[in-house]
């Protein structure tokens, strides 16, 4: 590289998401290369088998004055890079959730149960913890100080460079751990958030999914900055980018029905129209939008019925691909077909039967909702290409293939970092979320100059009133309009625990036991064990003992021993107060269940796929029997219409039960 040439120089990711791990200190880089999940030998725990942490590694690249990408930056080119990372946590000081305040329901459209209120109130969403008043309220914030970074190899083992602060007031004050920084041997940045710690600061019991007072996680956010010195003495000050510490992945390369980076394309390509294609390809704009619905059949036993390995909609057969690539006038029909099965995304009428079979944001226990944000659409960036493949209007290009970091150029190595850590994560729904939520779909939260950056906000701000509504949070100066540390994540759940272990599925029996659902690429709901992996992989079990372990009949619920059942039903019950006892022991014991990991199958039976994604790791222990179980009725008072009953000596049998509907 002709350094006399850089102008500019950035770092990339633009964002990058680390996750937190209970292993004290084994980790794993996340993903690098679009398309390529993170790899890990051990299945992502260490030898104890505690859940490793996903670090994110940061990069400097060189710019032009055009802008153009000349290469990475690094101490191999006697580039010396000042890293400053500077991160919190501000949940606890934060509005409550109560449902994404961008929809019509926030606006006071519809109510909370998805009736039309055309002259309804806006929801108002009020503090957490509201008995800290005032400048009190700071003792609320996980405000971790600064760190600098620099040099080849520093701070190998962790020990130092450490991110934390302190929350609570008085004797109840207590320390939380958000990570550290670190440097590879060649300079670049290394974070690694926190370890899966929650707690109460105050001695209070969880008592719903999203706004438990008193309650903290060590989760973060905030700006990655770094001043570059070129040979010569040259500094320059490089464009920032932002660090997202989220809940572990635990299903790692499946990827959402709309991922993250989708979600944020979708956005920056309102304020970049060069991000627009004018024509799709289709193994690049369109199969990607199949495929997501294919491989989401590990996660969700019902996606696995309609979209899985042998069904109808298999998008992985070879078959049906060369149908869905076949641009002829006549193949027309196919197409349209297809692309009319997508939900639209402007929302303005119901379509409970159109895909992806996901949740919305505005989802309800009311089955006689008539609100539209009930269901979730993709972007209207993919909508739009899709139309175009409907209608003839894209390019056949060729099937991606497994590139090396070094065969890539620059700007495919620097604008790929973003993409791959972004394709890991949610683009929704949001209610609230996994990674992030729904100011992410805002372009006032953006840089208008440098697509993918978030926007700074130059002083906090923590206080918009004792409640905030719609007119305050999308108007200008807003809490949307630039972030500071922690204002990333300060929307989501605390803790993030207990909104992991209460996203299920088929809380209305609309398309079975299993749709639609919420988040199973992150969160699964029903997966493929090791046991039946076992009879699946062998090459000594029959064609039937293949197809009964593969079956989604035999899938098991991913929350077994937490919230369900070994056979489905609920453990505790369904309500959130008969729940919270499950999500008191997924707080506590959240590291023992399983995570999701490709593997091969050796067996070669054309019956089953050549490689599945199982449930690995899983040490969680059963809970033991109820002693009153014997003589006692279901204590959960059930609806005629939703359960059917048949008597039993011993104790009451549900019979063809939908536990979703149990309320």
């Amino acid at each position: 590289m002709n350094l006399d040439k850089v102008h500019s120089v950035a770092i990339y990711p633009a964002i990058g998401i680390a996750r937190v791990g209970n292993s004290p200190d084994a980790y794993f880089l996340g993903p690098t290369i679009p398309g390529q999940p993170a790899t890990d030998p051990d299945d992502f725990r260490d030898g104890k088998g505690r859940i490793k942490r996903q670090a994110s590694k940061f990069y400097i690249y060189a710019l032009d004055k055009s802008g153009n990408i000349l290469g990475e930056l690094n101490e191999d080119h006697g580039v010396k890079i000042d890293w400053r990372v500077d991160v919190a946590n501000k949940k606890a000081a934060w509005y409550n959730f109560n449902i994404a305040l961008d929809t019509p329901t926030a606006a006071g459209l519809y109510d909370m149960d998805g009736n039309p209120t055309p002259n309804g109130l806006p929801v108002l969403s009020q503090f957490r913890n509201q008995e800290f008043e005032g400048d009190d309220r700071k003792q609320l914030m996980i405000e971790a100080r600064a760190q600098r970074i620099s040099g080849r190899n520093t701070n190998a083992d962790g020990s130092k460079y450490q991110l934390k602060g302190e929350i609570g007031k008085g004797k109840d004050r207590q320390e939380v751990y958000l990570g550290e920084v670190r440097t590879d041997d060649q300079g670049r940045l290394i974070f690694l958030g926190g370890r899966g710690h929650s707690a109460s600061f105050n001695n209070k019991k969880l008592s719903t999914f999203a706004n438990n007072q008193g309650w903290f996680d060590d989760t973060s956010d905030g700006p990655v900055d770094a001043m570059v010195q070129l040979p010569g003495g040259r500094e320059l000050v490089a464009e920032g980018a932002w660090i997202v510490t989220a809940p572990p992945n635990f299903a790692v390369g499946v990827q959402a029905f709309s991922t993250g980076y989708e979600l944020i394309t979708d956005v920056a390509s309102r304020l970049h129209k060069d991000l627009i294609i004018k024509t799709p390809a289709f193994y690049a704009d369109i199969y990607p939008v199949l495929k997501h619905l294919n491989i989401n059949q590990w996660v969700n036993a019902g996606v696995s019925r309609d979209f899985g390995w042998g069904s109808a909609y298999d998008f992985d057969d070879e078959t049906l691909i060369e149908r869905l690539k076949d641009a002829s006038e006549a193949n027309r029909p196919f197409r349209q077909t297809i692309f009319e099965s997508f939900r639209n995304p402007n929302y303005k009428e119901m379509e409970p039967q159109g895909w992806p079979p996901l949740y919305g944001d505005a989802m309800t226990f009311n089955i006689n909702s008539t609100n539209p944000r009930n269901w979730f659409a993709i972007t209207e960036l993919k909508y739009g290409y899709l139309k175009q493949w409907a209608a003839g209007d894209f390019v056949e290009d060729k099937p991606p293939v497994q590139q090396k970091w070094e065969d890539l150029s620059p700007t495919e190595q620097a604008n790929g970092l973003t993409e791959a850590a972004l394709e890991e994560t949610l683009g929704g729904p949001f209610h609230p979320g996994c990674e992030f939520t729904w100011p992410m779909r805002h372009a006032m939260m953006y840089k208008e100059d440098f697509p993918y950056r978030i926007k700074r906000r130059k002083n906090s701000q923590e206080n918009f009133g004792v409640a905030i509504s719609q007119r305050i949070v999308l108007a200008a100066g807003g809490p949307l309009d630039g972030s500071s540390p922690g204002d990333i994540t300060k929307w989501m759940a605390v803790p993030w625990q207990s909104d992991t272990s209460s996203c299920l599925s088929a809380y209305r029996a609309f398309a079975g036991e299993y749709l639609p659902t919420f988040w199973p690429a992150r969160v699964p709901n029903d997966v493929f064990t090791e046991k039946e992996y076992a009879v699946v992989n062998s090459t000594q079990t029959s064609n039937d003992d293949k197809i009964k372990a593969f079956s989604p009949g035999s899938r098991k619920k991913w929350l077994r021993d937490y919230i369900f059942r070994e056979d489905g039903s609920f453990l505790y019950g369904n309500t959130i107060q008969e729940r919270i006892k499950g999500i008191e022991k997924f707080v506590k014991d959240w590291g023992k269940i399983g995570i999701l990991t490709r593997k091969p199958v050796r067996s070669n039976s054309p019956l089953v796929p050549k490689e599945v994604w199982v449930e690995t790791g899983r040490t969680v222990k059963p809970e033991p029997p109820d002693p009153c179980d014997e003589s006692m009725t279901v204590m959960t008072k059930l609806s005629k219409k939703d359960v059917e009953m048949k008597p039993s000596f011993k104790r009451p049998e549900w019979v063809n039960v939908n536990p979703r509907l149990l309320r």
